[in-house]
């Protein structure tokens, strides 16, 4: 029968940082639960919703179920939104949550949301089990980006998701088989961030005790530039005792500045003389990054409708206009030219003089764009209430002859028209005298 897992050590430590004027980092500490929680949105905000997270998850202790851990973290982002609905000075706080359950039955149930991680620690490995919901880190799954320009890069701190900030949160929820000797690793990016994979695995495989190693781990976070409050919780799997919460690792820098937590909640110890620095602000995309492709995106767009639809009207639009020999001709397309492009595609060719139509009816022609069957309708009307004899010349065939109309018609002329026109409506009067 194999051995009953229980948690056998328990460390955990949590420090402001050089930076920011408060923590908002909360932590649990509560078997089977360990969890750390990283709160955003300015002013105390944050810390009141990495608050939130922890206190439903807390609720769940000392006997939770394993869909329990995910149903809490739902929770939590429901009543982080109405908190935050109800309070102006609250708007737009949420925290990650990445907290960790050690089952009955031999596993370890995992519930992610943000940039805050877990981490197992096995035979000398060290194992990332989460991955971030962070901007870099999509672009790095893309391929965009290396690990090692990632924490080079400008927005590495904007995650894409985060409890509190999305009214449908689907946190990530896996399970991992474990087995004794584990050690499971929880922190927050102001660790993670600071110094990196190489250095945790460094720190996580030295001799020593896990009170040790989470003491480690925040002094090595403060000592490069402690930008971010930075928060560790350890957890060693084993058959022995289990272990009981444990007292705060007490880690004194070279200026004062450690927050340690005795309880899984407390407030944040704040320092004087300084205003609060700052949070990240939660976003998909980077912010510059996002507005430019968002606006190079629609003018794409834009640009699509209109050419698409000026294709398919050009298509299905038809104008009988004068061409350049004075004939009339049925053009497809529209009597438009942008940028200097004509529209119009060569048509085909009627027999009527222009000028003589336009003598008689100048308006004849202002009818616009038309189907087809409408612009050939009016050029034939206007050769036959002209009398005007016409010819169809089509493109794929030879030259048609368009009969002219047996109504009797006088051609009137205007005295404006041409010599030429007169003598052609003279022809035709002619003509329709000779068919009457």
């Amino acid at each position: 029968m194999t051995a009953h897992l229980v948690l056998v050590e328990l460390a955990r430590a949590t420090d402001v940082g050089r930076v920011r004027g408060h923590n908002e980092d909360r932590h649990l500490v509560r078997p089977p639960i360990v969890a750390v929680a990283d709160g955003m949105g300015g002013a105390q905000a944050g810390e009141v919703a990495a608050g939130m997270a922890v206190q439903a998850l807390e609720a769940l202790a000392p006997t939770p179920r394993p869909g329990d851990l995910k149903r809490a973290v739902e929770r939590a982002n429901k009543d982080i939104r109405r908190a935050a609905a109800g309070d102006a000075g609250r708007a737009g706080m949420g925290t990650t949550v990445t907290a960790c359950m050690l089952g009955d039955d031999g596993r370890m149930y995992v519930v992610h949301v943000g940039d805050s991680r877990a981490y197992l620690v096995r035979d000398g490995e060290l194992r990332r089990l989460t991955d971030d919901h962070s901007v870099v880190a999509e672009l790095v799954r893309g391929g965009a980006l290396t690990e090692e320009q990632a924490d080079r890069h400008p927005q590495r701190n904007v995650i894409t998701r985060a409890v509190g900030a999305q009214s449908d949160l689907t946190p990530d929820s896996f399970q991992v088989p474990v087995q004794d000797g584990d050690v499971i690793m929880l922190c927050t990016d102001g660790v993670s961030a600071a110094i990196g994979d190489a250095a945790i695995t460094r720190i996580m495989l030295a001799d020593g005790s896990l009170a040790d190693a989470a003491h480690a781990l925040v002094e090595a976070a403060d000592a490069s530039g402690g930008e971010d409050n930075a928060t560790v919780v350890l957890a060693r799997i084993g058959t022995g005792e289990p272990a009981t919460v444990p007292e705060p690792v007490e880690f004194v820098p070279p200026t004062p500045r450690m927050a340690t937590l005795p309880r899984p909640l407390v407030e944040p110890t704040h320092r004087t003389g300084r205003s609060p620095q700052p949070d990240r602000v939660l976003e998909h995309v980077p912010r510059a990054r996002s507005k430019m492709l968002l606006i190079v995106a629609a003018v794409i767009v834009v640009v699509g409708f209109i050419v698409g639809g000026v294709a398919w009207a050009s298509s299905r639009s038809h104008v009988v206009q004068a061409d350049d020999s004075g004939q009339l001709r049925l053009y497809n397309g529209l009597p438009y030219s942008p940028l200097g492009i004509s529209l119009l595609s060569d048509g085909q060719v009627i027999g009527v003089p222009a000028a003589a139509v336009l003598a008689e009816e100048p308006s004849a022609l202002e009818e616009g764009v038309q189907g087809e069957g409408e612009a050939t309708a009016l050029a034939v009307r206007l050769a036959w209430h002209y009398g005007i004899p016409t010819t169809w010349e089509s493109p794929s065939a030879a030259p048609v002859p368009v009969a002219t109309p047996a109504k009797k018609k006088t051609a009137k002329t205007s005295p404006n028209a041409t010599a030429a026109q007169k003598k052609k409506a003279a022809a035709a009067q002619a003509a329709a005298r000779k068919r009457g």
